[in-house]
């Protein structure tokens, strides 16, 4: 199938200023650890930010701390534990938020046993029912497909030894406001949009709002739930924080004007494959047709089969829901990304190393 590339020479969106230019000087680089946002919120970084590798948050409070998303796998989450430990001093890591159901950001929920662990209603029900969980890992992985060749990947390159679940010791429907002494931080559910349950962390006084995978920056997002019509929703409610920094899931930290790039190639997305729904084309004939101009040029452009696959579902409740491994099939034997597909998909991949 052949890729989603720009045709002619468009400027590239997306591209983040860390410092200098306009004068920006408090955007964190897009660089692995902790960063001080200001105000109490630190962001935990994890480059290249492609799959499997997210960002996490931390929040001070007078006596306690909260996590928001705890890694991809024991690894990850161990050094992202150990620089909260070194941050919070003598405050106890008392509360930890899962933005929503994907793995990589709650895999490393058993580092903090003991701890109110808190998502959506929508969100723990979707990890009850995980489909990608490690200890299924290398049943998935067999056969020559791009999908089992990207599951060796998975298993090869993150460290499950060990993982068991720990769900959330509590949810909630809506939003929830929290108390840490003299932090405040309102949970608001946004989902389904990404996942069915993603919420997004906001700490007023801080401007700075989590923003888990409703966001991705430098690269494509990707819609599992949908529809994409509350994917641009969710962005919206981002945006009507009116947030000073933004950290998303996955890629580096922005402003609020970067936020709206994304909402754009929803927008965009959405009018394409609406579109080509209306001419009676399949989402294969969509996507082989898709120029995605400017946004061709983000890691993992072909995510966009995905999220066509999203807009037919959402034009037509009766268009059959593709599985996962299935629609990622597609995906991956297509992705222009830094993790190795394999020969065959005649594309040309790039062996700089996993991710983004």
């Amino acid at each position: 199938m052949a890729h989603p590339r720009a045709r002619g020479d468009r400027p590239v969106p997306g591209r983040i200023p860390r410092s200098g230019g306009d004068g920006v000087t408090d955007l964190p680089p897009f660089t692995r650890g902790l960063h001080d946002l200001g105000g109490g919120c630190h962001a935990w970084l994890e480059p290249p930010g492609g799959w499997g590798y997210a960002n996490s948050g931390v929040v001070l409070g007078t006596d306690e701390v909260l996590v928001v998303d705890t890694q991809n796998d024991l690894a990850l989450g161990t050094a992202l534990r150990a620089a909260v430990d070194v941050v919070a001093g003598h405050r106890a890591v008392t509360t930890v938020v899962n933005t929503h159901s994907d793995g990589d950001h709650w895999n490393g929920n058993l580092l903090y046993e003991g701890a109110r662990i808190i998502a959506s209603e929508a969100t723990v029900g979707e990890m009850k029912a995980m489909w990608l969980e490690p200890d299924r890992m290398a049943e998935l992985a067999r056969g020559d497909t791009a999908f089992g060749r990207f599951i060796a990947w998975r298993i090869a390159t993150f460290d499950f030894n060990g993982w068991r679940p720990v769900l959330p010791t509590e949810s909630f429907s809506g939003g929830e406001h929290l108390v840490l002494g003299d932090q405040e931080v309102e949970l608001v559910e946004v989902g389904p949009a990404h996942t069915r349950g993603d919420t997004i962390v906001h700490v007023p006084s801080a401007g700075v709002v989590y923003a888990g995978d409703v966001l991705f920056t430098e690269s494509t997002p990707i819609v599992w739930a949908g529809p994409v019509t509350r994917c641009i929703a969710a962005l919206d409610r981002v945006l009507d924080r009116d947030p000073r920094i933004v950290v998303p899931g996955h890629g580096p930290v922005v402003r609020p004007a970067d936020v709206m790039i994304v909402r754009n190639y929803f927008e965009f997305l959405l009018e394409f494959a609406t579109g080509a729904h209306r001419a009676g084309k399949t989402p294969a004939e969509a996507y082989s047709a898709l120029d995605l101009g400017p946004y061709a040029r983000w890691p993992h452009a072909s995510r966009a089969y995905q999220n066509i696959l999203a807009v037919y579902r959402e034009l037509d409740p009766e268009f059959p829901a593709v599985p996962p491994p299935q629609a990622l099939e597609v995906v991956l034997a297509d992705d222009d990304g830094t993790w190795t597909a394999g020969p065959g998909c005649g594309h040309t991949h790039s062996t700089a190393g996993p991710g983004a």
